[in-house]
């Protein structure tokens, strides 16, 4: 195999574009298998030496090589970042399915469907309560989750009852703003499935 002439490559010698084919096929296979799997690799490698061909008139670099081993890293690169939204995405298909299949296998769909219903809005509730002070998240906690009387709250807490009642009051008061749109949802939701 004789020398590899850039030159001639760039002027579309096919036999000089062989030899630079195979004199660096090797080393880049060796390189893109280190991020990708092999298959990938020879995909990856195979692109590389395409794109080389197509844009032999406008590449100029003053080492082949180094131009070859970087622009391979990046494809790899780009194709492991690729590769990391398909998965991401196609976990959430699985989640997804796994969702329907749970709801499909039950007897009453309904009844379930309240059930994950009903959860996610205690979520919401709950994370709406965080947004209280803490001193007024505690009491709503306990006079609403806990069902404990104003009186018991007042002595736990070390505050009188009538501070009891408005921090409920002025619990109730944001969180009745803050879940308003929540609970539009919940009454239609109610509505479909009775």
């Amino acid at each position: 195999m004789g020398p590899i002439d850039i030159h001639r490559i760039k002027e579309g010698d096919q036999e000089a574009f062989k030899r630079f084919f195979v004199h660096f096929y090797p080393k880049l296979l060796s390189l893109a298998c280190r991020f990708v799997d092999e298959q990938a690799a020879k995909d990856l490698v195979q692109d590389i030496f395409t794109f080389y061909w197509e844009q032999k008139q406008q590449i100029d670099v003053n080492s082949v090589q180094s131009y070859l081993f970087k622009s391979l890293q990046n494809r790899c690169l780009n194709y492991l970042k690729h590769q990391m939204v398909v998965e991401e995405y196609n976990a959430k298909i699985r989640i997804a399915e796994a969702r329907i299949a749970f709801l499909n296998d039950r007897t009453d769909s309904n009844d379930v469907l309240k059930q994950v219903i009903d959860c996610d809005i205690r979520e919401q509730i709950e994370a709406s309560v965080k947004k209280l002070p803490p001193k007024a998240a505690e009491v709503f906690r306990l006079c609403y989750y806990e069902d404990l009387p104003h009186k018991e709250i007042a002595d736990k807490l070390g505050i009188s009852p009538r501070t009891v009642a408005v921090h409920v009051r002025n619990a109730v008061l944001f969180l009745r703003e803050d879940l308003k749109d929540l609970l539009i949802l919940y009454i239609a939701f109610c509505r479909i499935i009775n």
